[in-house]
């Protein structure tokens, strides 16, 4: 009985963590590439996804994961909910590499990719 609350704290815990990191890091990133006017894609992506990995590790810190007994489980927990976070607000797509992949597994099913069908529209319009 004691597994299934830790689990349900846990879901509790990342249902709200999550989806706030996600927020804040979209306002936080824009925040800080307009102050900076960084106009490198790959910069604005790193930006991203180090202040969500910081964002969690500081929950962590701050006692607002609290999963593991100890405080370093807990922190690295943070940092690996804050890099999902800075994946899910930063758009993997947009790194080149996960791209790729991305349409390589359309490519094995047999469908268009995101990149054939965004150009093929473009092609309409024209």
């Amino acid at each position: 009985m004691e597994i299934i609350t830790t689990v349900t704290l846990l879901l509790q815990q990342l249902m709200i963590i999550v989806p706030s990191i996600i927020a804040g890091n979209t306002v936080l990133t824009g925040l800080v590439n307009g102050a900076f006017n960084v106009q490198a894609a790959w910069a604005k992506h790193l930006i991203s996804w180090v202040l969500a990995v910081l964002a969690g590790v500081v929950i962590a810190m701050t006692g607002g994961l609290a999963v593991f007994a100890s405080m370093t489980g807990n922190i690295i927990f943070g940092a690996i909910c804050g890099l999902v976070a800075g994946g899910a607000s930063n758009g993997l797509y947009d790194w080149q590499a996960i791209g790729n992949l991305i349409d390589q597994f359309y490519a094995l099913f047999g469908h268009k990719t995101p990149a054939e069908v965004k150009r093929e529209k473009a092609e309409a319009k024209a």
